[in-house]
């Protein structure tokens, strides 16, 4: 008589807040780590990550990062460590020091349209009286004269947004040049020094123009913001934000009344913390406990004229409930996320009436995780359908994601952590990249089976399963697992017989090069099995998941307990594995539980 196996064959999220006896057996608990609950609901290893650049000795962490599509489209990364600034050059494939010898490195980032240059310029602040401006132009050299420099291709210094007026200076192999003509040529004029000796082919860009004392002399300049193209200067040490013109980032002069696009002062009730426009408003907290809406509200004169007013009105919150920092805060699609001094992840979504609380939780299944965080130094992004958020004191990111059901309903989950050394993220390319928050490197998420060629533990913790009955034992000799596996790996099967293994605790190895247990596809894309149109040329018609398909069935001595719970594990380089169901022949034991009476 066949046994009758009771499986779990999906999974639907990781939950570290719940008691682990009374959690839905679909859930993964803590310590799961590294591992990923991917579109079909499988757990699987996470892919690894891969170094992005040149390996660095260098112990200085990533601080800050941009990641800037200018109106030009082009892609521009930029990070920012030690003293300095880098952006990455495709030229060379590296990253290049855009400039160097600043004495804070945590920038905060804006773009802002430049209508006599007709670009966009990339600001950034770093809490000193100051604001950087850069054109992001970046071409390559062709050849030089003592007094000229001429580039490689057929459009202008200006098309590749070099700067036609005001203070120009180009950047070459660590050499600052300064030029006078020539932007509407190939060949820039009057250029100082005298650029001879350098070499053809290597990489030229625009140097960065400092502007001082903005917008007064003194000023903490921690975030900034672009809306409607007026600049927002907020600090982490004053109540006062400074709001420049429309038309010039500098200019932060407004008239009473006041007359659109001008400059303002507003005054909040806390420091600042964070700036997000949104749908034509702006939302800012400061504080530990406060967020506020801004708009501005044109009224009409009684000389018939009209004139704008700046409306800010406080969103209602509770203690704790302002955002800890910008970096920690972030637009998830049409809402704002943020991580608030309660170490709770919240949104803040459409706002109809502010006297209704707006700021809701979704981080309460991981309570137990965040709980117990240090977000210093993290940073939320959100890419495609996941936002991550980094927790580089302790070497983890968490992410949640949503995905569409069969319904067509939005649903979101908790990914289980990932141990990760990252600070800051980065996007190149649609891709999600990781810059380190411990030395200067960069990463690739989410690639191979390796983290840039050390192992990753993984850990799949299924909750404890009492098959609905508390009170009675239970006793199975068999548990079925199956997934799909690579030859490399050797997968531990662990067995908590009730809870923390109290009863006990045994261990299985599924080895993927095992081949009894294997159950390997026929792949066949050769020219003659199918005619030409019907499959793509070499390739499959659909993709085949990492390794082999396995089914094993581990025997166990018949032994009672309350609760079993099971967990998969590796800890070797290269591993790799997906679970698709597993559970085991449970029956209910003919012994009862004596031991308990008293």
């Amino acid at each position: 008589m066949a046994k009758k196996f009771l499986l779990i064959e999906k999974v639907l999220s990781y939950n570290s807040k719940a008691e682990p006896t009374q959690v839905d057996p679909y859930l993964l608990i803590s310590p799961s780590q590294n591992v990923l609950i991917d579109d079909k609901k499988k757990v699987k290893t996470r892919e690894g990550y891969t170094l992005y650049g040149a390996t660095s000795a260098d112990l200085y962490g990533i601080e800050s990062q941009y990641d800037w599509n200018n109106s030009s489209g082009d892609e521009i990364n930029i990070r920012c460590l030690n003293d300095e600034i880098q952006f990455y050059d495709d030229n060379s494939e590296a990253w290049i020091t855009l400039k160097d010898s600043f004495t804070a490195v945590d920038f905060c980032f804006a773009t802002w349209w430049d209508t006599s240059e007709n670009i966009d310029l990339l600001l950034f602040v770093n809490g000193s009286d100051k604001i950087w401006d850069w054109s992001g132009a970046i071409t390559t050299l062709a050849s030089v004269t003592t007094n000229t420099i001429t580039k490689n291709g057929t459009t202008t210094w200006a098309q590749e947004r070099f700067l036609t007026s005001g203070t120009r200076q180009v950047v070459i192999n660590g050499t600052t040049y300064t030029y006078t003509g020539g932007e509407t040529t190939t060949t820039l004029t009057g250029v100082t020094p005298d650029p001879s000796g350098e070499a053809a082919n290597s990489t030229v860009f625009q140097a960065v123009r400092e502007n001082d004392n903005e917008p007064a002399d003194g000023v903490a300049n921690d975030i900034i913001a672009v809306s409607d193209n007026q600049l927002w200067i907020l600090s982490n040490t004053s109540r006062e934000v400074y709001v420049s013109k429309n038309t010039d980032f500098k200019d932060f002069s407004f008239s009473s009344p006041r007359i659109q696009g001008e400059g303002d002062l507003i005054v909040l009730d806390d420091i600042a913390r964070a700036f997000i426009p949104r749908e034509g408003a702006r939302y800012i907290s400061a504080g530990k406990d406060y967020w506020y809406r801004h708009e501005f509200k044109v009224i009409e004169l009684s000389s018939g004229s009209v004139a704008e007013i700046s409306e800010i009105k406080p969103i209602k919150t509770a203690a704790g409930q302002a955002a800890q920092s910008q970096d920690l805060t972030c637009l998830m699609g049409d809402v704002i996320a943020f991580i608030d001094f309660n170490n709770i992840l919240r949104i803040l979504g459409n706002i109809e009436n502010l006297e209704n609380q707006a700021i809701q939780s979704i981080s309460d299944p991981v309570k137990s995780d965040f709980d117990a965080e240090n977000f210093t130094g993290g940073q939320l992004k959100f890419h495609k359908n996941r936002l991550y958020i980094s927790a580089p004191a302790n070497g983890k990111v968490y992410i949640t994601e949503t995905r569409q059901r069969d319904d067509g309903e939005i649903e979101r989950f908790w990914q289980p952590p990932q141990i990760l050394p990252i600070g800051k993220f980065m996007v190149r390319n649609n891709e999600i990249y990781g810059h380190s928050a411990d030395v200067s490197e960069t990463y690739k998420l989410f690639t191979g089976t390796n983290d840039n060629g050390k192992s990753m533990k993984a850990i799949a913790a299924f909750a404890y399963r009492n098959y609905n009955r508390r009170d009675v034992l239970k006793v199975f000799d068999e548990w079925l697992t199956e997934g799909y596996i690579t030859s490399n790996t050797k997968l531990t099967l662990k067995l908590n017989y009730d809870f923390g293994g109290g009863g006990q605790q045994l261990e299985k190895i599924i080895d993927g090069a095992d081949d009894s247990i294997l159950y390997k596809p026929i792949i066949t894309a050769s020219l003659g099995d199918e005619e030409l149109g019907d499959n793509p040329l070499g390739d499959q018609t659909e993709s085949i998941p990492l390794g082999s398909k396995f089914r094993i069935i581990n025997e166990f001595p018949k032994e009672d307990f309350f609760e079993i719970q099971c967990i998969y594990e590796t800890d070797t380089i290269d591993a790799s594995w997906e679970i698709l169901s597993h559970g085991g022949n449970i029956q209910l034991s003919t012994n009862q539980p004596i031991s308990l009476k008293q």
